[in-house]
């Protein structure tokens, strides 16, 4: 078995890379002369570029890392309704972007003040700037991942050198920057999963058909369908059919009402008509992509069980395999593939959360009569500081992570919790003419109390199985008693019925 670690050759060629990501970005620097042009690209971006970038800003080393591990771990199950989220984009687009296009908008939530007021306004976005940030450092401890596994690189090392540099072309060259590279991206990313995908064809016994039926026949393809117990909602069940479904169905419609990152590029285009080819064109992308993924997850798992090493987890397998058993200097070709995705995201996201200090912050509460010039400045800034926190927030994941024992998967649940009010402030806002900020407010006091419920209890019971040893009680890692359901029930509907009391007297 080879040792992990990555040829003066491969760093050459991720350098290389490195190299014409930035020189792309500052190739769009001087052109900047407005907000609308730093943001928006102008608006006259062709719509087929569009439409890469929304793919690559959302198909970044999270999920190169996430469904091949989770595959790897515990099987396909997981992934299978994921087919269905290109449909429900399309859906998303359709109910909710017209409105946004007809606004002339930076922003969705601009929408949201002329449906409710300013105060919802600014709740909603300030949490989704909360939602995005940590997303972002996710990405980072995600990418952490790829070079722990295939270099050998200590975590907070790989967030800072990825970070650095993705803040540093972002900041130069705006949309038209983000867009452009996201091009560049989409064809080293896909050459670099191709290559994958035909050495592990060769590596798997029986090739492509092999090591596919060889993890469904051990158990890692979507057998939890025939399982009785996926389709219950029992707490101490891992997986359950029912939020897998919720969760596929509601994730593409928050993120067409309003996930700034895709919005953002949407309206970058110079027509309503035009974003929704682009939109056409990321859903279709998609579906090949979700494939190639999943084939990598089976392929992998039976790579190491026929060739087990017992340093090999699941997070790290498929870039421990391109740096132990490719030639230089395709595992550098391949990291600069994961180079590409994970840029591609943290450029989107990084680029779309200026826009929302701007619109949403600083022109709001700070000063509003801004001149063009001095807009582009602090958009410039605002990136800068975005991409910092992300950064620092991303080595602190990894050691919470560390500290939970928890996977790229299972580290996402607890930091992106606090979005539940997201999605329903723009479905009622587009759906319902009676909808009003008090219900969004209400909505959002218990949607948060259940979130944090379910959150602080998900910590507790994970620490302590996670430092659990045999012999010992298990306390709040096993089963708990229906009473902390029950008393927190009872308090919220006793608190409920008193101001429904008020409510109605004062409202006769």
């Amino acid at each position: 078995m080879h040792t992990i670690g990555l040829h003066w050759g491969d760093y050459c060629a991720m350098a290389i890379y490195m190299v014409a990501v930035v020189l792309l970005g500052l190739k769009f620097s001087k052109h900047e002369d407005n907000s609308e042009d730093y943001l928006l690209g102008g608006r006259n971006i062709p719509w087929i570029a569009v439409g890469i970038s929304c793919l690559m800003s959302l198909l970044s080393t999270y999920s190169l890392v996430m469904i091949p591990s989770e595959i790897y771990n515990n099987g396909l199950s997981l992934w299978v309704l994921d087919l269905l989220m290109p449909v429900m984009a399309i859906m998303a687009f359709m109910l909710f972007v017209r409105f946004y296009f007809k606004l002339n908008a930076f922003t969705p939530f601009e929408y949201l003040e002329r449906r409710y007021d300013k105060n919802v306004r600014v709740l909603v976005a300030s949490i989704y700037s909360y939602v995005r940030i940590l997303y972002l450092a996710m990405v980072l401890f995600a990418t952490s991942k790829v070079f722990e596994g295939g270099a050998g690189w200590p975590p907070w090392v790989t967030i800072l050198v990825v970070g650095i540099i993705g803040i540093l072309y972002t900041v130069m060259g705006g949309m038209r920057a983000v867009v452009w590279t996201d091009v560049l991206q989409f064809f080293v990313l896909i050459g670099g999963l191709g290559v994958a995908v035909i050495v592990l064809c060769m590596k798997v016994d029986h090739g492509f058909w092999g090591a596919v039926t060889y993890a469904i026949d051990h158990g890692h393809g979507a057998g939890k369908f025939a399982d009785p117990s996926f389709y219950t909602c029992n707490p101490y069940v891992r997986l359950s059919f029912w939020l897998i479904l919720i969760s596929r169905v509601l994730g593409p419609m928050t993120q067409g009402a309003s996930d700034q990152i895709t919005i953002q590029r949407l309206l970058s285009t110079n027509s309503y008509k035009s974003a929704f080819k682009a939109m056409v064109t990321s859903s279709c992308l998609t579906v090949p992509f979700t494939l190639i993924l999943w084939f990598i997850g089976l392929a992998i798992f039976s790579f190491y069980s026929q060739n087990p090493d017992p340093a090999v987890t699941g997070d790290t397998a498929f870039f421990k395999f391109i740096s132990t058993q490719l030639p230089v200097p395709i595992p550098g070709l391949i990291m600069a593939a994961m180079l590409a995705a994970v840029m591609s995201t943290l450029d989107s996201g990084i680029n779309s959360m200026s826009a929302i200090w701007l619109k949403e912050f600083h022109l709001q509460y700070i000063r509003r009569d801004i001149p063009d010039k001095e807009q582009v400045k602090i958009s410039r800034y605002a990136t800068f500081a975005v991409g910092t926190v992300s950064v620092v927030l991303g080595i602190a994941i990894v050691y919470s992570s560390s500290w939970l024992g928890q996977s790229v998967v299972e580290a996402a649940t607890i930091f992106t919790a606090f979005e539940v009010i997201i999605f329903p402030a723009f479905l009622f806002a587009v759906l319902s003419r009676r909808a009003n900020s008090s219900l969004i407010w209400i909505m959002a006091g218990l949607l948060w109390g259940i979130k944090f419920g379910m959150v602080t209890w998900y910590v507790i019971t994970k620490r302590v199985a996670h430092s659990w040893t045999p012999g010992e009680a298990l306390g709040l890692g096993g089963a708990i008693s229906y009473i902390w359901i029950l008393v927190p029930s009872v308090i919220f509907i006793v608190l409920l019925t008193i101001w429904s009391i008020k409510y109605f007297a004062q409202h006769k």
